[in-house]
């Protein structure tokens, strides 16, 4: 949590379309991206393809997210598009992609991956994917995750070995963030608290809740936003309170600079 998974993920994407930072793509390039955030009711008629009502109260066959993405990257396919799927793990897989768990394989990209999708008989003869739904070449499907997260089902190992991985630390998120070597300290003093308590990496806190700091005052980031997510790490541990009271202390003590010679507290 709070390693900056979605910055990062819109700076790769500029990476691939401009060799440059997020911030410098222009409007143009802006729109080779595409953008979701999967959560529990997402399903393969917002991704792909279904049956919706129009302005007429008619249902009728529209184009989801990604499909509509898939038809502007092959308008320009000597160009790259990505497309960025935020909270990948919050969605069902199996009934967002469907049929396209094969088609996302890079060695089945393009017209020679075509698949009859399930609403392909209502597809108009105009369409470029009026034979059957592929990814062009040109696309890129980069995803963010936070497999820790309580109710959040496992990923698929279909889908696991479709992609490329990189985890991104704590301390990785500090650095690209650019915090203080003294914020930094308090940050390892605290994520070394949890380590001590049974709790791996994955559970450490990111850089991205130290930015939420006020000058100093690290007692107020500890009442507003790190003693709520640590107290539900250990939800229904007996020594909860205990476990809690103890990391409060280590990161008090953290966070207490020495005074200075000739300064007053």
């Amino acid at each position: 949590p709070g390693t900056g998974k979605t910055f990062l993920a819109k700076n790769l994407a500029a990476s691939i379309i401009g060799d440059c930072s997020w911030k410098e793509l222009d409007d143009y390039q802006r729109k080779q991206v595409g953008f979701v955030q999967f959560h529990p009711s997402y399903d393969y008629t917002d991704f792909v393809e279904g049956l919706r009502p129009n302005k007429d109260a008619n249902f009728i066959r529209q184009d989801g997210v990604f499909k509509d993405f898939c038809k502007k990257a092959e308008e320009h396919i000597e160009e790259p598009y990505v497309f960025i799927i935020d909270e990948i793990n919050r969605g069902e897989l199996s009934k967002i992609f469907g049929e396209l768990f094969y088609s996302i394989e890079p060695d089945y990209r393009g017209e020679a991956g075509r698949v009859v999708t399930q609403y392909n008989n209502m597809v108009e003869d105009d369409d470029v994917f009026k034979e059957g739904f592929y990814i062009p070449e040109n696309v890129y499907i980069v995803g963010t995750m936070n497999d820790v997260d309580r109710g959040v089902e496992a990923m698929d190992f279909a889908i696991r070995r479709r992609f490329a991985w990189k985890e991104v630390t704590a301390e990785d998120s500090a650095v690209n963030m650019g915090l203080s070597e003294e914020v930094i300290g308090v940050m390892k003093a605290l994520n070394k608290a949890l380590a001590d308590n049974g709790l791996s990496q994955a559970y450490h806190i990111g850089g991205a809740y130290f930015r939420k700091l006020d000058g100093s005052n690290y007692q107020k980031l500890w009442d507003n936003h790190l003693k709520g997510i640590i107290a539900e790490y250990f939800r229904g541990d007996p020594d909860a309170d205990k476990k809690v009271e103890e990391i409060a202390s280590i990161y008090k003590s953290a966070c207490t600079v020495p005074v200075q010679a000739g300064e007053t507290e």
